[in-house]
């Protein structure tokens, strides 16, 4: 979306990022690269806001997964649109602003979201609507890649927090090998809800009976299989078949 606006000569007043304090590396590092793009650019900083505890904290405090495990979707409420709103409520004070358009960037394949509220209250006489620039120049995923390209950055992979219960099963597995301090981080968690949490069943960051340490031990089984039959020319192994 940054790209988009910079391409059509459009100056944001605010660029800013919600930190959960527990998102992935490569999220951080592509910050680090933004900041330097937006400076040049426009001569901004993105600012970076978050709740007052980051929502691995949260969930010690509570002994509780994020909500997504749980069947509910509080935790980008509570640890993204929350501090944002309230930075920008403060912003909106400061500048005597009453009325904000926020930039959303939800991508022309999105359009389900077009039937959300068109503005929010944030505080008494502050006021924001909702801009969705993407959808508005027909953008689509491969259109926003395309833009990154050509404006010569990598693409940002990904975001979302590194114990997000909707992560999938490879990319759970790609965690432990490429950040196994932050995958520890996740089975810590698993044992202190299950042990401390008052759930009455068994349950992981995957959901109810989906531990994410049962599927990192299968795919460490399955890795077992393949080095065996590497090590063994399958052709010489017994079938187990009885011949006529």
């Amino acid at each position: 979306m940054l790209c988009g606006l910079k391409e059509r000569g459009i100056r944001p007043d605010v660029i800013m990022m919600a930190d959960t304090g527990a998102e992935h590396p490569h999220t951080y590092e592509h910050l680090k690269l933004m900041q330097a793009k937006v400076k040049d650019w426009w001569g901004l900083e993105i600012e970076v806001v978050q709740a007052k505890k980051t929502i691995l904290e949260h969930c010690h405090d509570t002994k509780l997964y994020p909500s997504l495990a749980y069947g509910r979707r509080s935790c980008s409420q509570k640890f993204k649109h929350q501090p944002m709103e309230k930075r920008l409520a403060e912003l909106a004070r400061e500048a005597g602003v009453k009325r904000i358009t926020k930039a959303i960037g939800y991508d022309a394949g999105e359009s389900r979201h077009l039937g959300k509220p068109a503005s929010k209250k944030l505080r008494k006489g502050i006021v924001e609507t909702y801009w969705y620039p993407l959808l508005e120049w027909g953008w689509k995923r491969d259109d926003c890649q395309k833009a990154i390209c050509r404006n010569k950055l990598p693409k940002p992979g990904k975001s979302s927090c590194y114990i997000c219960p909707a992560m999938r099963s490879n990319e759970i597995i790609s965690l432990a090998g490429k950040h196994p301090e932050l995958m520890q981080n996740a089975l810590d968690l698993e044992v202190m809800v299950n042990t401390g949490g008052k759930q009455r069943h068994k349950i992981g960051l995957g959901g109810r009976e989906i531990m994410w340490a049962d599927i990192l031990k299968q795919d460490c089984e399955q890795m077992k299989l393949l080095d065996f039959l590497e090590q063994y020319d399958a052709q010489h192994l017994p079938c187990g078949c009885a011949d006529g």
